[in-house]
């Protein structure tokens, strides 16, 4: 069978349209630079292509290009998260790896500096862990009428400063990171709040004083409201619409589980 060579360029053209510029460009480009070479030259057998490519920038390019996504992409995911110093790592992983290509993928020096940003990584995730554990108290004992559930969540965030300590971290310090703060999904009054009442449990040593009358003036607020809006809450309630309907449970074609097909609809 005689060597066809727009097949190899029709593949590497191929592999191209698989590669998204957003996620993979500098594959994508070899590939696109690799078949446009290879349909400049028009070899007359695939051992002629080979052994040109071997000689050129394409031969390894594949793999170098590869890594060089792989880089780019903890990049951005580190920067997106907020972990500016992490990205650094990575930012200077990428320059010497197009300084010095394989020679620098394949050193101890590369595995270091891969464990270096891994490091670092980590004690974020340590770190978030616990803060969230501290604001998961806070939320417990600010909304929680159950006094064991309340007393629980503040042995909970006191061992969680603890933990803190452990890890060279202070509460301060992270409530003032956004990569923290950002774990809360509060208000900006929201995080003053919070802040101010881990302040005001440590200084008292981790003592929680357990004082509901913010809740309980709550629920009286509202039980005083139903009984002045008796009237309109049931009025509402008979205008509200529900349906249910009868099903049948069969098997999907999902493996995650089944279909329900409505037999009856029923309105009340």
């Amino acid at each position: 069978m005689s060597y066809d060579p727009s097949k190899p360029v029709e593949l590497y053209l191929l592999k191209a349209s698989n590669f998204s510029e957003e996620s993979a460009p500098n594959q994508k480009k070899y590939y696109l630079e690799a078949a446009r070479w290879l349909q400049e030259n028009n070899f007359s057998s695939p051992e002629e292509a080979t052994e040109a490519m071997r000689h050129t920038e394409y031969y390894e390019g594949a793999g170098i290009a590869k890594i060089a996504d792989d880089i780019e992409l903890r990049i951005k995911a580190m920067e997106k998260a907020g972990y500016e110093d992490v990205a650094e790592i990575h930012r200077e992983r990428l320059r010497k790896f197009r300084q010095s290509g394989n020679s620098y993928a394949f050193s101890q020096e590369w595995i270091d500096d891969f464990n270096k940003a891994a490091e670092k990584e980590h004690i974020y995730a340590e770190r978030k862990a616990v803060f969230g554990r501290i604001f998961s108290g806070y939320f417990q004992i600010a909304g929680n009428p159950q006094k064991e559930h309340r007393q629980k969540a503040a042995k909970g965030i006191s061992d969680a400063l603890k933990e803190l300590d452990r890890l060279g971290a202070t509460f301060d310090e992270l409530a003032a990171d956004k990569v923290y703060r950002n774990l809360t999904m509060t208000t900006e009054k929201g995080m003053n709040n919070f802040i101010d009442f881990i302040h005001a449990f440590m200084k008292s040593g981790g003592i929680y004083e357990d004082d509901i009358s913010d809740i309980a003036d709550e629920q009286q607020r509202l039980a005083k409201w139903a009984a002045a809006n008796r009237a309109a809450l049931i009025e509402a309630g008979r205008s509200e619409i529900w349906r249910s309907a009868n099903c049948v449970a069969v098997p999907s074609d999902d493996q995650s589980g089944y279909d329900f097909i409505a037999t009856k609809e029923v309105e009340y």
